[in-house]
Order: structure tokens, then C-alpha cells, then sequence
């Protein structure tokens, strides 16, 4: 159509996208105008399947302007081209958003009929992507109606779906996006688990989703014992060059011409790496891990809280060794309210003590099992995977940082495998640190500002030395393990290199690195070593996967490691998951900027714990105590609360007996 048609050069998506962003900027009146007018040149030209998409798109618009009875026109007129047109997906699609603004607005047996409408057509061409969708819909009208045996049944079709899309798609990023794609989905399950108030169904509603491209990851033949195709390993080659390129250049239009060039080659190795996904599954269905399993695995001390935020309530499991219990929440937009002010206040380094105290109130603050149990394993969900937990405050107005060891997991599935009894193989060596600090300019004084270990876009300019890189490799080298420990510093510090190492074989992996996140493609997260022979130096979540670890503790020190896109009820896409994935069984990352010389001084006194004995979350806490005490009003919350423990923070990795008397 936009070929054969002068004035619609940019295809219906384009508009669409236009709109979208217009929209972002709080520009809905401009937004409205152009789809006014790319659909009055689609009306010329009779593309009522353009019609229909554009009228879709204001009425999505109109709902957001508080206009349901505009929005609900639209579609209607939309609804009427789409069904012209022949495009019964379209229809069915019209159907879930007409559905969404009846429930909003109490027109309940409208919503009820639209909803079945688009089930018969979704039904009628085997459409998988809408039809759950539109199962989850209709259930979740049911179960306001507490009609919660039709709601069930509605459910376990939709889940039924999901699990063969789940089974099919092609890699970890790609079943994060479908459960990103279906969380409406998901939360229907978990709003009526939370209505029936079964604990059980609860923890397996959450379950279904968080976490899940992991866990599979860790319950399938690991992916370094599959052979990679010379096809694989020719592309990834072509990748390395074109990124090794993008290193090395500073025009805009040449950067953008590669990373164009990157995404095409990414997309061509696509099929080839689904066949390796493939590959690395077990035969047979999944074991599902239930609410038992979980507590078989907690300690005495430990208490473990599951989260789901959703509308118009939210909840949270409450889970010990020995008890289980469901606690109701606000709703999602109230506890977003608290997050928003509290990371702005952290991140611009004011006072966050109310903040803390008003969320604490919200998240645990009548939760009698704090005062029982030291150890706080959190399982977060949506805005909460970017809330450090050590900062909010118990009853008596102390932080958990004071009172508890806290450490975080994607889910409770995960840590029952971490847990599991399955025996790791003997590590013959101890510790590998890395760090590849970038060289800089010669003859340039690096700023006095402080220096920060993140890179955007891979642009060489913004690479900046890490002057307390190297000291920090050595330090946990010689705390360790002083005789045995394997440093990699400078020119030395290669992808190549770093591979080359028997991975294997080390209980502790540490990288003082640049880190480099990626919210739109979580697959070239990475961490940016040197360059050399055919690796560009850019170790990226993609490649994680592939390394064969049995690592205690992988610590990246280094900015935005833990953070990343959040994916509906899977969590965070972070640097954490690949490396668990290939056998880390703890990882320290930073939720966001990783200060040079704080981190310095916060990883020796890490390590100096670690090496007498504690368990990697106690350790982590007592340093960032220390830090507090040692440091003052210095210390801000921005520096050291973003250091997070993930995945089994009870595990230890003590110093070898060589080095237990000449620690620093």
C-alpha cells in the first residue's frame, strides 16, 4: 500500500510511533492531529485497515485524556473499517481495548459481550498472541464478580496457551518479551489468587512468570556444552569486527551506520541460535517447584517476601521456614507514587530518610516477622526492582541496613535450584580479578569530578580512566588469595584472555570494568574489557551465557550491572541473570552509577569480611556499615545502596590458609 501510494510513503506504524512519542512529551493534541490527518489520506485511498489502526490509536489517546465515550466511538468506528477490511485480528484486538474502557467505567455486560465477541474470532484463526489476552480479560471481569470458578477455568485455557508460546520461542530475551507482552495475563492469575486468598495458588501464580527464561536456563544442559555451528561462531567474528569499529570512531553518522549493520547481523544469527537454545532443553514437562520446596530450603533465620504490585490492590507472600501467609498491599500507582520521589531524592543526593520511612510503612512496616528473623530475601516486582531495600526504616526508625541482612532473588523458584543438593564440582583455584580500565589520552589529567564506571552507546570519547581499577583487582587478589589469586590488569585484561581462563575452576570472579546497559536490547548489556585478535573486548550478555562457571560470587563492580528493562512479571533484564545462568551461584552488582574510589574502599572492606568467614550478604551489609561510620554524612545513600547481593547471599568464600595472616 505505502508503495503504491505516494502520500503514504511512511507506513500506519510511523504515524504511530510519531503519536507515541508526541504523547510521551505531553503533546496529545499534536499526536491526535497527525493521525487526524494520515487517516483522512488513508480514507481517500480506501485502506480501511489503516483507518481502523489509526482511529485505534486515538482512541487509546482519548482514554488517556479521560474521554471514554470519544474513545469508545472511535473504536467502534474502527471495529466497523477493521471488519470491511477482512482484518479479524484487528478486530479482535479492537475488542480487548474496547473491553478494557467498559470495565473501567462499570459497563460491565458490555465489556462481557465485547470480550466474548473477541474470543470467537481470536478462536475462529487460531490467533496465540490475543486469544490469552482475551481469556485473561474476561476472567478478570469474572472474578470481580467473584465468580471465581469461570475465572479459573478461563485462566488455566490462557495458561495452556502461554506455555506453547513459551516453549517456542527462541531465547531468554525472547521469552522475556513475551512475558512482558502477556503480564495483563499474569495478573489477572495473581489478582484472583489474591481474592480466593490461597496462599498455595498465590506463590504458583507468581510463580508461572517471575524469573521463568532463568530458570529454565539453570534447569536445562547448560549451553557451553553445546556445540556452537561455524555459522554461529562466523557471525559472532563479523559482530566483533563491526563492534571493534564502532570503538574506534566518534562520527555520529558512522556510529549509526554500524550499529545498524550490528542489529542485521544480530537478526541473521537469530535462527541459529534458537536451534541452540533448542538444543540445551530437557525432554519432558517442567517441574514446577511449589511453595514447600521453597520453605524445605529457607534457614530458621530467614524470611522471604514475594511481591506483586498490581490494581486495585497489590500483595505481598510472607514466607518462612515453617509459616505462609498473604499480605494485601495498595494498589501499584500508590506505591509508585512513594518509589518515584525517593530515587529522584537519592540519585540528586538529597535527604531520603522520609521517603524511606513512608515506603517502609507501606511495604513492611505490620510484618511482626522482621523481629523474629535476620535475613530478608526479597523477590521484587515492577518499580520495586529499583528499590534498594536497606534503606528503608523498621518501627523504631532504623534502617533494614542496621537491623537485617538483605539480599535479592529473582524468584523463589530460582533460589530453591541455587539451594538445591545437586554437588558442584571441586574448585581448584580461587579467585580471577579484571580490571580494564581504558588508558585515556595521553597528556590528560582525568577531572576531579568523581569517575563513574558506565559507557553509553560504546562511544570511545566518554570512555574515562578508572584510576582505582587496578588497586581494587589487586586488593581482592591479596585478601583472598595472596600466592594463587590470577590478576588481569591493563592490556592484559582481554575478552580473549578472559576466556582463555579454566572459568571453571575459580570460586570468585571480580570485574572492575566499565559496564554498559542496554533497556531496549538486554542481550548487549555487557562488560567492556580490552580488545584482541578476534574479540572486540565487549563481553556481552549473549556471550555470558555461553561461559561455564561454578563461581561462589561474581562481583561486577561496575555502573547499571543490576539494573535493567523490567519485563512484566520476569523482572529486570540485568547483568545478574547470564551470569547465574552460567553457574554464578551469587552476584554483587550496582543498581546504578558505581563511584571509582567508593568502590575501592567498599570492596576491600567486602572482601576483608569475606576472607574471616562471613556469608556473602553479611559481609556486603557489615562493609556498607562500616562505610556509614567511617565515612559520615560523606556516605550518601547513592553511593553504597545501590550494591546489591543476588541469587544465594548465604553462600561464603573464605581466604586460603596462605593468605589468613597477611590480609591488608
Amino acid at each position: 500500500m505505502a508503495s503504491a501510494v505516494p502520500e503514504l510513503q511512511f507506513p500506519v506504524m510511523t504515524y504511530v510511533g510519531r503519536s507515541n512519542a508526541l504523547i510521551k512529551l505531553e503533546r496529545s493534541d499534536e499526536a491526535d492531529q497527525i493521525l487526524k490527518h494520515a487517516g483522512e489520506i488513508a480514507a481517500r485511498h480506501g485502506a480501511r485497515g489503516y483507518q481502523a489502526q489509526l482511529l485505534t490509536q486515538q482512541a487509546i489517546i482519548a482514554h488517556q485524556q479521560a474521554q471514554p465515550d470519544r474513545a469508545l466511538s472511535l473504536l467502534a468506528q474502527a471495529g466497523d473499517l477493521a471488519r470491511a477490511a477482512g482484518g479479524n485480528r484487528l478486530v479482535a484486538e479492537i475488542a480487548l481495548n474496547t473491553a478494557k474502557i467498559q470495565r473501567e467505567h462499570n459497563r460491565v455486560t458490555a465489556a462481557d459481550q465485547t470480550l466474548r465477541e473477541g474470543i470467537q474470532i481470536a478462536r475462529s484463526m487460531e490467533e496465540r498472541l490475543l486469544l490469552p489476552r482475551l481469556l485473561a480479560g474476561l476472567a478478570d471481569l469474572k472474578s470481580s464478580q467473584r465468580r471465581y470458578s469461570e475465572a479459573a477455568a478461563l485462566l488455566d485455557e490462557s495458561a495452556e496457551l502461554m506455555e506453547g508460546l513459551f516453549t517456542s520461542a527462541s531465547s531468554p530475551w525472547v521469552q522475556s518479551r513475551l512475558v512482558s507482552g502477556m503480564d495483563e495475563v499474569f495478573l489477572a492469575r495473581i489478582r484472583l489468587e489474591g481474592e480466593r486468598g490461597e496462599i498455595s495458588r498465590m506463590f504458583a501464580a507468581i510463580e508461572q512468570a517471575r524469573g521463568r527464561p532463568l530458570l529454565e536456563l539453570l534447569v536445562n544442559r547448560p549451553l557451553s556444552d553445546q556445540r556452537r555451528p561455524q555459522e554461529l561462531r562466523d557471525g559472532e567474528r563479523q559482530i566483533a569486527t563491526l563492534q571493534r569499529k564502532l570503538l574506534q570512531t566518534v562520527d555520529r553518522r558512522e556510529r549509526r551506520r554500524l550499529l545498524d549493520q550490528i542489529f542485521n547481523a544480530e537478526e541473521q544469527l537469530a535462527p541459529i541460535s534458537t536451534a541452540l537454545f533448542d538444543r540445551s532443553r530437557r525432554a519432558g514437562p517442567r517441574t514446577r517447584i511449589a511453595l514447600r520446596d521453597l520453605q524445605r530450603v529457607l534457614t530458621s533465620d530467614e524470611l522471604f517476601l514475594q511481591f506483586a504490585l498490581t490494581e486495585p490492590r497489590s500483595y505481598v507472600l510472607v514466607v518462612t521456614k515453617t509459616s505462609a501467609r498473604l499480605q494485601r498491599l495498595p494498589g501499584r500507582d500508590t506505591i509508585r507514587g512513594q518509589i518515584e520521589p525517593l530515587l529522584k531524592k537519592l540519585h540528586s543526593g538529597e535527604d531520603v530518610s522520609g521517603d524511606a520511612a513512608g515506603l517502609a510503612g507501606i511495604l513492611v512496616g505490620s510484618m511482626p516477622e522482621l523481629a523474629t528473623r535476620r535475613r530478608l530475601l526479597v523477590s521484587p516486582d515492577a518499580e520495586l526492582h529499583h528499590v534498594p531495600f536497606e534503606l528503608l526504616t523498621t518501627g523504631d526508625g532504623r534502617l533494614l541496613l542496621d537491623s537485617h541482612v538483605v539480599s535479592y532473588v529473582p524468584s523463589g523458584s530460582v533460589l530453591a535450584v541455587l539451594r538445591s543438593d545437586k554437588p558442584r564440582p571441586a574448585s581448584s583455584r580461587h579467585v580471577l580479578a579484571v580490571s580494564a580500565s581504558p588508558s585515556g589520552t595521553p597528556g590528560v589529567v582525568p577531572s576531579a569530578k568523581a569517575v563513574s564506571r558506565s559507557v553509553y552507546d560504546l562511544d570511545p570519547a566518554k570512555l574515562r580512566p578508572l584510576p582505582s581499577a587496578d588497586d581494587e583487582a589487586r586488593s581482592v587478589g591479596r585478601i583472598l588469595d595472596a600466592e594463587g589469586a590470577t590478576v588481569l590488569l591493563g592490556e592484559r585484561a582481554t575478552e580473549a584472555e578472559l576466556k582463555r581462563q579454566p572459568l571453571a575452576q575459580f570460586d570468585v570472579l571480580h570485574f572492575a570494568v566499565h559496564g554498559i546497559p542496554s533497556t531496549k536490547f538486554p542481550a548487549r548489556a555487557a562488560l567492556l574489557l580490552h580488545p584482541e585478535g578476534s574479540d572486540d573486548g565487549v563481553l556481552q550478555a549473549r556471550e555470558i551465557l555461553m561461559l561455564r562457571l561454578n563461581a561462589e560470587l561474581v562481583t561486577l563492580s561496575a555502573c547499571d550491572t543490576g539494573s535493567g528493562s523490567v519485563h512484566g512479571q520476569d523482572g529486570a533484564a540485568s547483568l545478574v541473570r547470564p551470569f547465574i545462568a552460567a553457574g554464578a551461584r551469587t552476584v554483587v552488582a550496582n543498581l546504578w552509577t558505581a563511584d571509582d574510589t567508593f568502590s575501592l574502599t567498599l570492596m576491600r572492606e567486602f572482601y576483608r569480611r569475606l576472607a574471616t568467614g562471613a556469608d556473602i550478604a553479611t559481609a556486603m551489609r557489615d562493609a556498607k556499615v562500616h562505610m556509614l561510620k567511617s565515612f559520615g554524612s560523606q556516605a550518601v545513600p547513592r553511593l553504597w545502596s545501590g550494591v546489591l547481593v543476588y541469587g544465594d547471599g548465604g553462600g561464603t568464600v573464605s581466604a586460603t590458609k596462605t593468605t589468613e595472616s597477611r590480609q591488608e
